[in-house]
Formats: C-alpha cells, structure tokens, sequence
C-alpha cells in the first residue's frame, strides 16, 4: 500500500504541469471535503489552524476573458466539547486577490478579510469503541457575508470577480463516512456527499448552487503512524451563475473532477503539518473556463482542555 500511493502522488504531481483544464466557475467554490469531513480533535480539546491556499483561474472569451489569482490565509478553530460533536470557525482573508482583463494584465489588486464560516459536525453512528473503527457524520455550514462585496474598478459598477466576499448568506450540508477496517488502523476509506445552497447579494447576483461528492483513502505510516499519506477523488456539478437582470452566466456550471493528493506529517507532539495538490482531471462545462492545480499547506495544533 505505501508503494502504490508513493507512486500515484508522484502521477499527480506530474500532472500538475499540464494545461489548466476547465473549471467550474471563477468564483472559486471549494470541493475540498475540508476539515470536517474526515478529521476532528479529541473530546474537550480546541485546534487551530493556518491553511494558505494559493490558485489561479479564467473565464470568458475575447473581450469578455478575465482571469484571477489570489492567495488566502484561513484560520480555522475546532472545539469537541462532547465525544460525536464538533464546532468550527473559519476565518479567510487574502493575503492578495488580483483580476487580469481580456489582455492579461492585472486592472484591480485587493486584501483583508474574506467570508466567515461557522460549522458543526455530529457523529451519528459510532461503531468500534472509545477510537470508533466506523463513523457516520452529518455537518452544516453557515457562510456569513463579512467580506468586501462592493469592489470596482474605477468610474464602473462592482464587478462580482473582484469580490473577496459574495455578499450572500450561504448554507452547506454533508453527510461524511469514514472506515478504519484493520486492528493496525493505519488505512482509512472515506467519502462524502454535500450541497450547497447560495443566496443573492444586494445586487442580486447569485453564484449557482453546487453538489460534491468525494471517495478516497489514507494511509499511515512510520512508528505510531506520524505520516499519513491520502489520495481521493473529488467531483463538483454546479448551476450557472445568475446574473441581476435574472440571466445565467454562460461561462459558469457544469461538472468537474479533481485527483487530490495529501501528506500530512505529525513532526512534535500535538503539531500536524499538511500539504495538499487538487487537480482537475476531468469535465463537462458550460462556456470558456479554466483551472489549474490549487495547493494547500496547513499547520495544526492541538491543545488539551
């Protein structure tokens, strides 16, 4: 097992230097199954956590192209005040957020605070003990609009690419099963099923609702299982964009794939740094769009209670 996920995070890295691959929507939606999804601290113990995240992105053709490119920081706390539930707060803010026009050069640059996110994970099923062999979770996510949504370039109206929030009130549900079958517990299957409902700004734009789903494994290993290894595959299906005047965005929607890869490395006690590449394998879109490989680098801790 170590052998062959060696091997196919080399394949992924590979694929990293490919042309970008059409992607969902500019607006940068995430089918990460994110924190939540698979892990989560011990009973009475709060994490934190420092994620950057770095992508670029287009759409649109001729005179309508654009293009962004952004690198954003989240810090993320999690709180296990009973065994099967867990509290979250994300808190995004760009460390930059650039918009490229139809020639490719950079017209708009901002930084600061992005959307707040509040979620909760509840373990429904626990099967296998104090350590659960099995697990069957449910989380929700409030989005809250906390993040500038009235950027523009100069003498126009906002533009809804410029954004560092969407300016709407937005809600996620999953449902999330992971499975540790052997005593060694060093291989973990998961997957995950999620939607998510978007509102309308103040302008009444509205970024079109999106499904996800994932299936993957992990796999530990080194003297009490200090580096773990994951590969999974995610995919996201999206509606158009609406648009004020009640129109869709041709340049937005459709379905996409992605292969991610993901090590994770327990270096000092209760400290995990982790790296991960998500890159679009495979679609079938709406318009022009294009997406290239996003990378994670995220460093935990955990402190007892």
């Amino acid at each position: 097992m170590p052998r062959s996920l060696a091997a196919a995070l080399a394949a992924l890295a590979a694929i990293a230097a490919s042309p970008p691959a059409a992607a969902c929507s500019i607006c940068g939606c995430d089918p990460s199954v994110g924190s939540l999804g698979v892990e989560r601290p011990a009973r009475s113990a709060l994490r934190f956590s420092l994620e950057t995240r770095y992508l670029t992105k287009e759409s649109g053709a001729a005179e309508d192209a654009e293009g962004e490119k952004e690198a954003r920081t989240q810090l993320r706390l999690q709180y296990a005040p009973l065994a099967p539930l867990v509290l979250q707060l994300e808190v995004p803010f760009f460390l930059f957020k650039q918009h490229f026009d139809a020639a490719g050069a950079q017209d708009f640059s901002t930084t600061g605070l992005g959307d707040l996110q509040l979620s909760a994970r509840y373990e429904v099923l626990r099967l296998g003990g104090v350590r659960p062999a099995h697990v069957l979770a449910l989380t929700g996510t409030l989005k809250l609009p906390t993040g500038a949504n009235g950027l523009s370039l100069p003498g126009e109206a906002p533009d809804e690419h410029l954004q560092r929030g969407s300016g709407s009130v937005d809600g996620l549900a999953g449902l999330h099963f992971a499975s540790t079958p052997f005593d060694d517990r060093a291989l973990t299957w998961f997957a995950n099923l999620s939607g998510r409902l978007n509102g309308s700004n103040a302008r009444g734009f509205q970024y079109g609702n999106a499904l996800f789903a994932g299936l993957g494994a992990r796999y530990s290993l080194l003297e009490h299982q200090t580096l773990q290894l994951s590969l999974e595959g995610q995919v996201r299906a999206a509606a158009m964009d609406l648009a004020q005047d009640g129109s869709r965005d041709p340049d937005s929607g459709g379905t996409l794939g992605y292969a991610t890869a993901g090590v994770a490395w327990s270096f000092l006690p209760d400290f995990i740094l982790r790296g991960t590449l998500q890159v679009p394998v495979a679609r079938s879109l709406n318009g022009t769009q294009s997406e290239h490989p996003v990378a994670y680098l995220a460093l935990a801790y955990d402190l007892a209670l």
